[in-house]
Parts: structure tokens; C-alpha cells; sequence
């Protein structure tokens, strides 16, 4: 699976975080799994075995192909589509074989890539992605979700209508870092409207025990950009069960398969989210071909646990889907501030105090926090005394979230600032559990 393909705005996931700004040409290049990966660091093939992909309406899962029908989306650029006619949206990308130069003995060749990360519905007005695929405020408000983007037949493909498009109004949740030992990457962004009635949402996996090693897993998604593919011949390797942050599986998955939502196939509930993976596609003389793996081969591909997202967001928002069982969200509290020349917030700050007892986390930013804003280029700072306790420079594009777990009881001080000398302003919310 490789890391999707960006625009101007978007960056390529490197080790883990964003690093490298491409053009809109077609999914992103692979690159190097990250230090943490527990398998091994080298290249490998991308298709375990037999290539289990399959278009929507040829799997014979009824459950699946509903997942897929209902519950998934494609993340495009407006520029990726045509919306002139409202009811027969058409889509602007290179074929599959254009794209990669693929050779014509390999499988999807005619269809077209406009899709670059991929999303799974999972409340009325929710969607499920990986952290690298929505990284700021900007990158949510020139983001599009599209439903429907799946053949009904050989060369068919299903009408898409400007009621099946979504923009992003806002990132409720999102990681993209090592927290705690655990490395994460994940979004949960919400959308303009709700897409219920006409969508549903995909159950998420309960509880938060491993997967058990050769459980059997799909993945439903925009692999390589293309209309959406069922894979459902994955099987976990490594659980991971010490950490719980993202298990290894031997998917068949591509560029544009990350943020796929990843179900355990005994109840098909969403279990993970695909984020990391292997090259997709090696030369072969004058062209290129998929690059295949034994089923017991290679190192396998990183899916991020779901439940860490849905605790991050239960822990700022509520939903009666989501949320049972729950405690209630603290309720954000709020100071705005107006900063220039703050050398990265180490003077010229405006500040607030916040208690904490031993043991309370205080989450704070411009971003993330309900309530957050910014305009420019912030930068955050909590101060124990005159110990630097945390910082954050751009959790979220140009703004900043951080989050805090006390280890000793004291006043502590939030400083707001702007990056570098720049001028920036915002209102800072901050939550204490």
C-alpha cells in the first residue's frame, strides 16, 4: 500500500510525518515504513498471494458489498471531478494504466484515479480517515468525500450526483505522531451535512482487545485512486497487543487505500484503518507491474487500531452511536489572544493559568479542541514554572494542539505566540480531564 498522492496543499506521509509537497499527478509514491514498524524496514511487494481485489458488484458478500455501497467514501480534490451536470458528476484523472504505465497484463486498467486517500461513514455526519490524509483546517475545507464511487457492472460504473458529495466542515479528531509509545495516525472529520438517511453508517468494532493473529480482514477502498475494491483474503500478523496502536496484516492494498476502513470479517465491524504500506508497482521492462509477495512474505501492511480514534473523539464530542458508555465531554474553556513578534512564542506571549491535580491531562490548541481557531501561524507552550512542560508548533497545518498528562499537582501556564517573529492571532480552548 503506498502513502496517496497530494496536491499543492497536501504533503506525502514520510516516516510517518508529512515531509514532502507533490503535484496532483496520480497516487504518491511509496516510501520507507517507519522506525516503528516492528517488521523490518526494506521495500517489499504489495500483493500477498492471489490479488483478492475485487470490484463491488462482483463480491459475493452481500454485507461487504453494502459496507461499500453505503458506508465508504473517496477523498478528491474539487478539481478530480466535473459537477457541471449536478445529477452525472464526471471525473477528471488519467486511467489506471496511464497513470503507472502499467502493463496490459495487469487487472483495472481502464479505470480512472481521481481519489487520493479513502474514508469510512461512521456517524450521520462523520467520516473515519488517516491522520496524513487531512492534515489542517485547509486541507478539511478543499477536501471532498464522494459516495457512490463504485462499478455496478463490467464497465459500469454506479451515477454520481452532487447530493452524493460532501465538503469537510471541520477535523473533530486527529493524530499523526508517536503518543505515549504508541504510533498513530487518524481523522475523524465532519462533514457539511448529514449523509444519513442515504448513507449508513458502518458499525465500529467493540471493545479494544487485539485482533488475534491470522484473523481474517477486508478493506474497503480507493486503492491506487481507482473506484472502490473489496479485499477481503487479508489475515493479521502481528497484533501488537502490547500497544494497540495498529496491527500488521497481508492486505492487497495501494496508494489511495489509506484511511480505508479495515472490518474483522466474522462481524464485519471496523476494526482499523489502513495507513502504511508497501510499493505498490515494479518495473517490468517498458512498464510497470504489480508487485507480488507469497501470503507469508514480505512484512505486511499497518492498520491503526479504531479505537484510539474513537476514545479522542468521544473525549472532546458525544454520539449516541459512538459514545456509549462514554463519560460526557468537559466543556471547552476559551481565551482569544492577538501576538506578533513572539520568537516562536518564547516572548511577547499572552498567557493563562490552568490547575492540575496529578494525573489530569490538559488538551489544548487552535485546532481540535472544540471552539479552537486561528489565523496564521500559531504556536503554543505550557510552562510548569520555569520547566517548558509541552509544545506545539503545527499539529494541525499552521496551527497547533497539544495534550499534557500532570505528574505533579501545580499551576501551570498556557503561552500563546506565533511561529518565528510572524504575526498570528486565534482563540485557544483548552480542556482539562
Amino acid at each position: 500500500m503506498r502513502i496517496p498522492r497530494t496536491s499543492g496543499r497536501r504533503t506525502l506521509l514520510g516516516t510517518l510525518l508529512c515531509t514532502l509537497s507533490l503535484v496532483a499527478c496520480g497516487p504518491a509514491p511509496e516510501t520507507e515504513p517507519t522506525a516503528d514498524t516492528p517488521m523490518g524496514t526494506e521495500k517489499q511487494p504489495v500483493v500477498y498471494g492471489t490479488d483478492n481485489r475485487t470490484d463491488v458488484y462482483a463480491h459475493a458478500n452481500a454485507t461487504l458489498r453494502a459496507r461499500a455501497q453505503q458506508s465508504t467514501v473517496a477523498l478528491m480534490n474539487p478539481s478530480d471531478f466535473n459537477a457541471t451536470n449536478p445529477n452525472n458528476v464526471t471525473f477528471n484523472a488519467s486511467t489506471l494504466r496511464s497513470a503507472y504505465n502499467l502493463c496490459t497484463s495487469e487487472r483495472f486498467l481502464d479505470d480512472l484515479t481521481p481519489a487520493f486517500c479513502s474514508g469510512t461513514l461512521i456517524d450521520d455526519d462523520l467520516v473515519l480517515t488517516a491522520g496524513h490524509c487531512i492534515t489542517s483546517a485547509s486541507a478539511c475545507s478543499s477536501t471532498r468525500f464522494v459516495f457512490n464511487f463504485y462499478r455496478t457492472a463490467a464497465g459500469t460504473m454506479q451515477t454520481v450526483t452532487t447530493a452524493d458529495i460532501f465538503s469537510c466542515q471541520a477535523i473533530v479528531a486527529r493524530q499523526q505522531a508517536t503518543v505515549g509509545g504508541r504510533n498513530l495516525d487518524f481523522a475523524i472529520v465532519r462533514l457539511d451535512r448529514p449523509a444519513t438517511p442515504r448513507f449508513t453508517p458502518a458499525p465500529i468494532r467493540a471493545g479494544n482487545a487485539a485482533l488475534a493473529v491470522a484473523t481474517n480482514v477486508t478493506v474497503i477502498g480507493s486503492g491506487s485512486g481507482i473506484p472502490f475494491k473489496i479485499d477481503s483474503g487479508g489475515a493479521v500478523r502481528d497484533a501488537r497487543s502490547g500497544t494497540l496502536d495498529y496491527f500488521v496484516a497481508t492486505t492487497d492494498t495501494f496508494g489511495g487505500n489509506s484511511g480505508s476502513g479495515v472490518y474483522e470479517n466474522s462481524g464485519y465491524t471496523v476494526a482499523g484503518i489502513l495507513v502504511r504500506g508497501e510499493t505498490d508497482y515494479k518495473t517490468n521492462g517498458s512498464c510497470s507491474v504489480v508487485n507480488t509477495c507469497t501470503e507469508t512474505g514480505c512484512r505486511g501492511e499497518d492498520i491503526t487500531y479504531v479505537r484510539p480514534a474513537i476514545d479522542d473523539y468521544c473525549a472532546v464530542a458525544t454520539s449516541t452511536r459512538l459514545c456509549a458508555g462514554y463519560p460526557p465531554p468537559p466543556t471547552p474553556v476559551t481565551f482569544t489572544f492577538t501576538a506578533t513578534n513572539t520568537n516562536s512564542a518564547n516572548q511577547n506571549t499572552v498567557n493563562r493559568n490552568v490547575t492540575l491535580a496529578a494525573g489530569q491531562t490538559l488538551k489544548f490548541g487552535t485546532c481540535t479542541v472544540p471552539g479552537s481557531s486561528g489565523t496564521g501561524d500559531t504556536y503554543l507552550r505550557l510552562y510548569n514554572g520555569t520547566t517548558q512542560a509541552a509544545s506545539n508548533d503545527d499539529a494541525c497545518g499552521t496551527l497547533s494542539y497539544a495534550s499534557f498528562t500532570a505528574t505533579t499537582a501545580g499551576t501551570y501556564q498556557i503561552r500563546a505566540g506565533c511561529y518565528s517573529n510572524g504575526s498570528c492571532s486565534g482563540t485557544v480552548s483548552y480542556t482539562i480531564q
